[in-house]
């Protein structure tokens, strides 16, 4: 009998988790306005190798090492892919701020409200990144690791109801051909995550979105900068994919409570009786 209590366990879990995720909903109301904390993405560019990809646990791409990003950057100090970092995911922000509120009606805490905060100001940045070569969109932290007792305190003095923290990796593969001779395209993998007004975690998905335009590369060369204009609409398809998602699991009116449905009085109705 032991040997089938393992599996009958994990699927027990497995079903519980299923349970959760599909019963978990917000409140437009009470989770809006969201503030975006944590903006972070990778500095450079790299090839995908679908053969010898490495996956992390979380199933995202397995981030640069610090080390050697530092040694390719030295070497390609001028290059376009390297140089945008931070404007990528500066685009990142107006493209959640624009999406969040046309697709799931949620409006965004504005920016200067939440860095000026004395919350954010003095909020220690998080080590989840410390060891990889990371970047944070303009004026923001790494705050992709977050307490729900530092989250409560951001919320508390800015007014915001909710938080979210994105963390981008971009990459570019090869669509056909080989590096010398062929075609390149864009990926964004983008991982959204929301804690609600306690500070508890209601949202953590990967969304991954490619480019729709495939550059030529020829003799090993190819257009650095249509790649990187075309990331940008990938990053608008990954956030789409997940304000769609957040609308799912959004209701716009909070659900009354039982208390409040026990107020409600019928009026009675005199029947008559059969004679």
């Amino acid at each position: 009998m032991k040997k089938y209590l393992g599996p009958v366990l994990f699927f027990a879990a497995a079903t519980s988790l299923l349970i959760g995720c599909a019963s978990t909903k917000l409140s437009v109301k009470e989770s809006s306005p969201v503030a975006i904390i944590s903006i972070t993405g990778n500095t450079q560019i790299p090839w995908v190798d679908e053969e010898s990809e490495e996956v992390s646990p979380t199933g995202e791409p397995e981030a640069e090492s610090l080390l050697t990003s530092m040694a390719s950057s030295f070497t390609n100090s001028q290059n376009p892919e390297i140089l945008t970092a931070i404007d990528r995911l500066d685009y990142a922000y107006d493209s959640a701020n624009l999406n969040l509120l046309e697709l799931a009606g949620y409006t965004v805490l504005p920016k200067e409200e939440l860095l000026s905060s004395e919350a954010y100001t003095y909020m220690a940045p998080s080590y989840f990144n410390m060891l990889t070569a990371t970047k944070n969109a303009t004026g923001f932290k790494d705050l992709s690791i977050l307490g729900a007792k530092n989250a409560r305190y951001i919320m508390e003095e800015t007014g915001a109801k909710s938080l979210l923290a994105l963390s981008f990796t971009f990459q570019k593969e090869l669509a056909r051909g080989t590096r010398s001779s062929g075609t390149v395209g864009g990926i964004v993998t983008m991982k959204a995550k929301i804690l609600n007004s306690r500070g508890r975690e209601v949202l953590n998905k990967i969304f991954v979105a490619r480019t729709s335009g495939q550059i030529k590369i020829m003799h090993g060369q190819y257009n650095k900068e249509t790649l990187i204009e075309n990331l940008n609409d990938a990053i608008d398809d990954a956030m789409r994919q997940f304000c769609i998602e957040l609308s799912k699991m959004s209701v716009t009116e909070a659900v009354p409570e039982a208390a409040e449905l026990d107020e409600v009085q019928a009026t009675p109705i005199k029947i008559p009786s059969a004679e």
